[in-house]
């Protein structure tokens, strides 16, 4: 009797362990958004808002991993509008910035290239136009022309890139193009000549660039420069414009500084959480990364809906912190093997972790499996 007894408390005790164990709420439902803005691009936007509002959703839950069945929980739709071209449908969610979803119609390129066309003879003249552009490509909205100039004083053609950028409402966002119609009458030996006369020492070259609309001969003093160049400023180049002849800019040596080591992007702190095997985690784990010996960049890393999220910042009720130098993150992720680079080269000095929760959370959000995987 006296044994069935002790079984009996046995089996409770452990019953109770094991419900006040999987009783610890791991937030397993957290939101956290990597963007405040969702472009989808079609080639033709709908034509209803119910339509709209559908592809909008369905982009959503495809990037968030959100179901569909909890999407009225984190999101609700505040604000959409429509033009022409794109519909505009802003979410407020739950945790998180509002989030814009921008369904555009596709500019196909040669609606894409008639704008920029417009634009350009706008500034040149359609005959100016037609003698010198040569459409190129369209991508990524932006038009890509060849600009050639028949030009008699050297064997071949003047050559020139030249491009137009559109938005997504067909507006022009940016140019790099010849702003005016402009005749090149200045021979490259004539600007050699010009550059030698304000100052360059020989050997001189020059070659055609686009320089704020106008097209110019730069002048170059083909030279290494020394520390007095450097100190005084020598000036090595004009910028000659191809018509009048007129020098419209200079260029001085300027002593190189050493630049600072290029800042960890958050694609490589992401890439080495997934080679640690972050994945194994459960949904609503959080990480804080720190990187010692760099610029004080900190990231947040979070497991939610299935997906890792990395965002630049920090994050409140991390589970851990982890500090790790910046060389150790460089040098893993250029190994073979990030986890057996790590196993080998991290030091209390180079890899530090602190633990914000209790041991039994970390355990119950997959940490150990991490732990397991990195522990020599």
């Amino acid at each position: 009797m006296f044994v069935k007894v002790a079984l009996l408390a046995g089996a409770l005790v452990v019953a109770s362990i094991c419900i006040w164990y999987f009783s610890i709420p791991t937030e397993s439902d957290i939101l956290v958004l990597d963007k405040s803005v969702m472009t989808v691009i079609l080639d033709d936007i709908p034509a209803t808002r119910e339509d709209a509002i559908s592809v909008a959703q369905g982009r959503i839950i495809n990037a968030t991993g959100v179901p569909k069945r909890n999407f009225d929980r984190y999101f609700k739709l505040i604000d959409p509008s429509h033009t022409q071209f794109q519909w505009q449908l802003v979410y407020n969610v739950t945790g998180n910035p509002d989030l814009t979803v921008f369904v555009v119609k596709k500019i196909l390129p040669e609606e894409g290239f008639s704008i920029s066309d417009e634009y350009i003879m706008g500034m040149v003249g359609r005959d100016y136009f037609d003698a010198h552009f040569k459409r190129k490509s369209f991508e990524s909205n932006t038009a890509y022309y060849s600009y050639i100039y028949g030009y008699s004083h050297n064997p071949g053609d003047i050559e020139l890139s030249m491009w137009v950028r559109l938005g997504n409402d067909r507006s022009v966002t940016g140019q790099h193009v010849v702003t005016s119609p402009q005749e090149i009458t200045v021979s490259e030996e004539q600007a050699i000549d010009i550059g030698r006369k304000n100052g360059l020492k020989d050997p001189l070259s020059a070659a055609p660039v686009l320089v704020g609309g106008k097209i110019c001969w730069r002048v170059v003093w083909q030279h290494s420069p020394t520390e007095q160049d450097y100190d005084n400023q020598t000036v090595y180049g004009f910028d000659v414009h191809c018509t009048t002849g007129e020098v419209i800019g200079e260029h001085r040596y300027i002593r190189p500084t050493t630049a600072p080591p290029p800042p960890i992007q958050t694609g490589q702190i992401t890439s080495l959480i997934e080679k640690l095997g972050f994945e194994d985690v459960e949904d609503g784990a959080m990480i804080q990364v720190n990187v010692m010996n760099s610029i004080d960049e900190t990231f947040s890393v979070v497991k939610t809906f299935g997906r890792t999220v990395v965002k630049e910042g920090t994050i409140e009720n991390a589970d851990l912190a982890l500090w790790i130098d910046r060389d150790i993150i460089l040098n893993a992720l250029e190994s073979d093997d990030v986890v057996c680079y790590l196993q080998d080269n991290a030091t209390s000095r180079n890899v530090i972790v602190e633990l914000h929760k209790s041991m039994v959370l970390l355990q119950k959000k997959g940490y150990m499996s991490l732990y397991e995987r990195v522990k020599k």
